[in-house]
């Protein structure tokens, strides 16, 4: 099973981050009603009270793989997603240095963006949404599965073998430091984090992936 969120208040959370500096890769299952206009977190690595973060999130059709520092600056790849509501979808983005960032969808990379950013005192995962600007905003409207961070760098074909259904747990296992498949149970299977659900986010089909 997934877990379905309202795009209202419903995000899952952790009291730590496993993972605060590049290079690192973030990478998740997503399906939503649509991919319209308003910029919608999938999840982030946040500080508790600054922007500093990195994060997935998807707006007007594009998913976006960005970093953002202290104070407010936005470092963003984009890859096009082509208007697939209502189905799976796997988002990735792989920071590989301060200085380079790539988004993926359904394991096809965007152009990389070169922008310096560097995000400092992160200490937390949000699952549904992201801190900015003073408050928790832009939440998930739908289902995610399959969320899993690695403290490296993926490559391109890693990245497409997760695409094409691959668990996270078999993809450079020794670098996986957060992974949490969201069947059922809320669990980081990896780095034995605590995983808590904010405001009853429910289960829901899991997407066809591959052990």
């Amino acid at each position: 099973m997934a877990y379905d969120f309202n795009g209202t208040n419903q995000y899952l959370s952790t009291a730590s981050a496993p993972a605060t500096a590049v290079p690192l890769t973030m990478a998740c299952w997503f399906k939503v009603p649509n991919t319209g206009a308003s910029p919608t977190t999938i999840y982030s690595i946040n500080a508790n009270a600054a922007n500093d973060q990195f994060l997935l999130y998807y707006f007007n059709n594009d998913i976006f793989a960005s970093s953002i520092n202290t104070g407010g600056s936005i470092a963003s790849a984009t890859r096009t997603i082509s208007g697939l509501s209502n189905t799976w979808i796997h988002g990735a983005g792989v920071f590989s240095s301060n200085t380079n960032r790539v988004a993926y969808s359904n394991g096809t990379a965007g152009s990389a963006n070169t922008a310096s950013n560097t995000p400092s005192g992160l200490n937390t995962v949000r699952i549904g949404t992201r801190y900015f600007a003073g408050s928790l905003g832009a939440y998930f409207p739908g289902q995610m599965a399959e969320v899993g961070i690695w403290d490296t760098d993926l490559t391109a074909a890693e990245v497409a073998s997760l695409a094409d259904g691959m668990t996270c747990d078999k993809v450079r296992p020794q670098n996986l430091v957060f992974y949490a498949p969201l069947v059922r149970d809320l669990q980081d299977v990896s780095g034995g984090l605590t995983i808590t659900n904010n405001n009853t986010a429910t289960v829901a089909v899991h997407p066809r992936v591959y052990a």
